[in-house]
Parts: C-alpha cells; sequence; structure tokens
C-alpha cells in the first residue's frame, strides 16, 4: 500500500500525492499528517513530533507543501483533532526526504503542541490501531 492509498483509507485523501504531506479529514475535521520517525524528542517524560520544517523553506515560503503544512499546524493549534502516521526516512541526510517505510497497522494520536527551536511539535498522546483512526 503507498501512502497515498494509505490516507485514502483513512477517509483523507491528499491534496495531491508529490507535495502533500498531511490532509484534513472532511467528516470530522481531524488533521491527518505524514511525521518523521527521527524527528521525536522526549521533553519531560514527554514525546514530541516535529511538523514544521520553516528553516528548509526560508525563500521559498511559497512552496504548496510548505504553505500546506502551517494550515494544518495552525488547525491543530487552534484545538482541531490531530493523528500522525509514523514514516521512517530512507537517507536523513537527503533533500527531499523520501520514505522507506511507515506504520501501517497503527496511527498516533496527538496532543499538545508547543513551539520549539523555531519550529512546531505536537505531543503523541497515544498509539492507536488503524481501523479505531478511520473515519
Amino acid at each position: 500500500m503507498t501512502i497515498t492509498q494509505f490516507f485514502e483509507k483513512l477517509n483523507a485523501p491528499l491534496a495531491n500525492q508529490r507535495w502533500s504531506w498531511g490532509s484534513v479529514r472532511e467528516s470530522d475535521g481531524a488533521v491527518i499528517l505524514r511525521v518523521w520517525q527521527d524527528e521525536k524528542v522526549k521533553l519531560d517524560g514527554r514525546h514530541f513530533m516535529k511538523i514544521t520544517h520553516h528553516k528548509s523553506y526560508i525563500g521559498n515560503e511559497d512552496n504548496d507543501g510548505y504553505r500546506e503544512r502551517n494550515k494544518h499546524a495552525e488547525l491543530i493549534r487552534n484545538g482541531g483533532k490531530c493523528y500522525m502516521v509514523m514514516c521512517l526516512v530512507k537517507d536523513s541526510k537527503a533533500e527531499p526526504r523520501e520514505i522507506k517505510s511507515f506504520n501501517l497497522n497503527d496511527i498516533f494520536v496527538g496532543g499538545e503542541v508547543i513551539d520549539r527551536d523555531g519550529d512546531t511539535w505536537v505531543e503523541f498522546v497515544d498509539r492507536i490501531p488503524i481501523n479505531q483512526a478511520i473515519g
């Protein structure tokens, strides 16, 4: 299954297969995001996932994927439900990054939103089977 098919299974089709990093599900407004497993930090015993990459887009702020991601971050910051699809990167030094694999069985539930090092991070508060996240 491709990541595009996975988002369709979650009833949150991507706006564009190449540049979309996530989607908003129409049925309940849940924001579903791709996140990189290597961009996780532990703060005070809680785990947070990086969801924005502002430094990478300096001078390219009109990038469609970047603009879409900022809208998604704002929805979550304003109380929107968040789910995260955990992805493994092929090569962490490559630009752009490519997905090696992603978790087909579980999805991560987002919680608190924080700002850290100039980016937005979302706490993951739970890990649930994918069938519980299908809207």
